[in-house]
């Protein structure tokens, strides 16, 4: 009779357990971020667990209503590992829905985020984050800490906007380069992330569009127009200049002539003369009886002087 019993219990939970399906396990995993998630019918609790392949003893995670469970504190990058989900409603439980895992494979890597670009003279400058992982630790890191030969890398993608399908690309090692282009043309750019080693590439970006910069194309034009006129002006100048200086020498009278080689004075000063008088005193007629005969006339002292 126990036996009996034993048997008919076991037959009724199995039964009870049919009744209630199991959860639909859907993995919703990027960078080091888990989340499981399932659907279902009817309102119930959920007991969701994990354990490691190797092992397979299960430890608790979550337990309620809400439809999903995020593993990403209990689960490493590089491990393999097995997750359950199962259903529990009015005393009935579902069986268990397993779903195996291993983040270095089924997780996907990141978007880049924070994409800038800026237009200068001829060229575009892009700059944006790598993805990042939940400890916000840069996914590069984790990729080398599983992988020492793991690298990350970065697909630059760009095109003119008015040639959609003409898209150029450059491999980049930075999140920030420099690329040079036509002045005066409106580029789109966008960038994805991705490592070989883990064969893993991320979506792009959303598109970011910029028009470089670049001189103006009327001065473009004007500027040589003006250094012609400004050489054309100067030659003009010297030559007006040459010209005069032929037809002055006839129109100035040449006591204003000087000759620039001999420096000659333009006007010669008058020279300074100077005479020299005497006066010589001479006798009466009484004076000339009374005294005898003339003598010669003894030369007076000088009254005079130069006379200019």
């Amino acid at each position: 009779m126990p036996m009996k019993l034993l048997v008919m219990l076991g037959l009724i939970r199995l039964s009870a357990a049919a009744d209630l399906p199991k959860p639909e396990l859907m993995m919703d995993a990027v960078n080091t971020r888990y989340v499981l998630r399932w659907n279902y019918s009817t309102t119930a609790n959920f007991t969701a667990q994990w354990a490691f392949s190797h092992s397979l003893s299960y430890r608790g995670v979550c337990f309620g209503v809400e439809a999903h469970c995020d593993y990403s504190a209990h689960l490493d990058y590089s491990g393999l590992f097995f997750l359950r989900v199962r259903a529990e409603a009015k005393g009935q439980m579902s069986d268990w829905a397993i779903r195996e895992f291993c983040p270095d494979v089924d997780a996907a890597l990141g978007t880049p985020s924070e994409l800038v670009v800026e237009a200068g003279d001829s060229m575009v400058t892009v700059s944006f984050k790598e993805p990042m992982a939940e400890s916000g630790e840069p996914m590069s890191s984790v990729l080398s800490q599983n992988s020492p030969e793991a690298t990350m890398a970065f697909r630059l993608c760009f095109r003119a906007e008015d040639a959609p399908s003409q898209w150029q690309a450059k491999t980049l090692n930075t999140t920030l380069h420099t690329l040079s282009l036509p002045a005066h043309t409106r580029y789109c750019l966008k960038v994805r992330a991705f490592s070989e080693h883990f064969g893993k590439r991320s979506r792009y970006t959303p598109e970011q569009c910029t028009t470089t910069l670049g001189s103006s194309l009327l001065w473009r034009i004007l500027l040589p127009l003006l250094l012609l006129l400004v050489v054309l002006g100067g030659l003009g100048f010297l030559w007006t200049r040459r010209r005069w200086r032929q037809f002055l020498p006839s129109a100035l009278p040449s006591s204003m002539m000087m000759d620039s080689k001999s420096h000659q004075p333009l006007l010669v000063p008058r020279e300074t003369s100077c005479a020299v008088t005497a006066v010589v005193a001479m006798p009466t007629a009484e004076q000339a009886v009374s005294d005898g005969p003339a003598l010669a006339p003894t030369p007076g002292p000088e009254t005079g002087g130069c006379h200019c």
